[in-house]
């Protein structure tokens, strides 16, 4: 018995010193946009794959030791990166909208102002507060930061949900925009894990009828330009306009979160902008436009940037359709299609998470965000497609329409990449159905199919140089990757 006890303790032990001293990724330098200008790197040239989850709500609706519980579920998961609002505007999970300058789990505000009306350039910092011990709102929004730190996690942080904030009820001007931003830079300055994000489900400028068939007509691009030179000034201490190339913008790693409307991404409003280092989209309920609007972005020039895929269908959500309409392999196809196009990342969510109040609603059919941490998308996501991923060169991928004779369409989607050096074809098959794969690589390859789903593996024949053949997955399989891969 007390050798078994002593072995316990010793693998807690060795469990526990590997937690806390694995190498943080950022311990390979600052990130930045690759020379490919299709992925993101560390300065080291490590590449940084993007394995996000989205707690909007977090830092608003959370205790810390909820918090914690939820950040140990997507650290044992393998996420890289948190998504999560500074200044979150409550709604969903079945529940009303909360007013803007709503308060904390511990009661505090985030601006000076009334409830209804923050005053978004007056941070509300009251001095003796700690992350552990908080007595104002940014206490406990160091609390996360740390948090997510120290389990070696980057987090994107939005500084606002500016779909209600900004474009809807304006709270934030110019100037407004340009001190919360200074503040927020000054604030984590330090902070080796934080991206920044701004938007928050919303289009920068718009003309024209929205999806009620209402005119809509605004133009928010100069606040968030604000935004992003006030949070450069606050890292750095230097003031270079939105437009003008600066050494200061590379101290800061910047994207923006759109709505979920496939045609109106950041790169529609920004692509030449100095600040923006990835662009970001999002598809809400269009799940079988994923790959098209990632591959739009990845084919803009003038200059190439990265893409991120921010937001899509959360797992379980309904869309209007019936309870659970995002199945797992909807998830995974939205997974897959993302990197297949070029994608630098993909951002995975759950009806209950994001919000964090209330049972879910209509997004989740009423599960909770606890119940809804172990949902089989995210492992399926996050672990057995992360490891895919790493194992076969993702950041070499390019898409390749020569290998497959019928992409199809919706459900039935067929994608091809193969890599930079010529070694590996990847087909994705969104579902069960066939096409004619060739082997367009200068050597006979081996071949085998992956099972997104669970990772299983099995073995297909060789496929000589330029032979093409009908392939099908494998049966009962409901999506699946066939690998093409020279044998040196």
């Amino acid at each position: 018995m007390k050798k078994i006890l002593v072995l316990f303790i010793l693998a807690f032990f060795i469990n526990t010193s590997f937690n806390l001293f694995a190498q943080a990724p950022w311990e390979h330098g600052k990130l930045e946009v690759a020379k490919n200008s299709h992925f993101i790197q560390h300065a080291d040239g490590t590449p940084f794959l993007w394995i996000g989850d989205t707690g909007w709500g977090m830092m608003q609706q959370l205790t810390r030791e909820e918090v914690d519980l939820y950040l140990d579920s997507r650290q044992k998961l393998g996420f890289t990166v948190i998504q999560a609002v500074a200044h979150w505007s409550p709604h969903g999970g079945g529940m009303q909208r909360s007013p803007d300058n709503a308060a904390n789990a511990y009661g505090f505000r985030p601006f000076t102002g009334t409830e209804e009306k923050p005053n978004t350039a007056e941070p509300l910092v009251v001095k003796g507060g700690t992350p552990d011990k908080p007595n104002d709102y940014w206490d406990h929004v160091d609390y996360c930061i740390n948090a997510i730190k120290k389990r070696n996690m980057y987090l994107a942080l939005l500084p606002c949900w500016a779909s209600q904030l900004i474009s809807g009820k304006g709270e934030y001007t110019v100037e407004e925009a340009k001190i919360y931003g200074a503040f927020l830079g000054n604030r984590y300055k330090n902070e080796p894990n934080i991206i920044w994000m701004l938007g928050g489900d919303t289009k920068a400028q718009f003309k024209g009828f929205d999806k009620n068939q209402k005119y809509a007509e605004f133009d928010f691009r100069s606040v968030y330009r604000a935004m992003a030179e006030g949070i450069v000034k606050g890292v750095t201490g230097q003031t270079p306009a939105w437009n003008q190339s600066s050494p200061a913008w590379d101290q800061v790693f910047m994207t923006y979160h759109p709505d979920g409307d496939a045609d109106f991404n950041s790169s529609k409003w920004f692509q030449q902008d100095a600040w923006l280092d990835a662009n970001g989209i999002e598809v809400w309920k269009e799940v079988n436009e994923v790959y098209r609007t990632v591959l739009d972005d990845y084919q803009l020039g003038e200059p190439v940037k990265p893409t991120l895929f921010l937001e899509g269908s959360y797992e379980y959500g309904t869309y209007r359709h019936e309870c659970g309409w995002v199945t797992p392999v909807r998830v995974r196809r939205q997974f897959y299609q993302t990197f297949f196009a070029g994608g630098a990342g993909h951002t995975y969510g759950a009806g209950p998470i994001w919000a964090m109040r209330g049972d879910g609603g209509d997004y989740s059919c009423g599960y909770t965000w606890k119940e809804a941490l172990n949902f089989p998308g995210a492992k399926q996501v996050a672990i057995i497609g992360k490891d895919f991923l790493l194992k076969h060169n993702w950041s070499q991928w390019i898409p390749n329409g020569n290998v497959i004779a019928e992409v199809g369409e919706g459900d039935n989607l067929k994608v091809a990449v193969t890599t930079a050096n010529g070694e590996m074809a990847l087909v994705y098959f969104s579902d069960n159905s066939n096409t004619s794969v060739k082997n367009i690589l200068k050597k006979e390859a081996e071949a085998y199919w992956f099972y997104p789903r669970d990772g299983e593996i099995k073995k297909a024949e060789t496929f000589n140089v330029n032979e093409s053949r009908n392939m099908v997955p494998p049966e009962k399989w409901e999506d699946a990757v066939l690998v093409l891969k020279i044998n040196n």
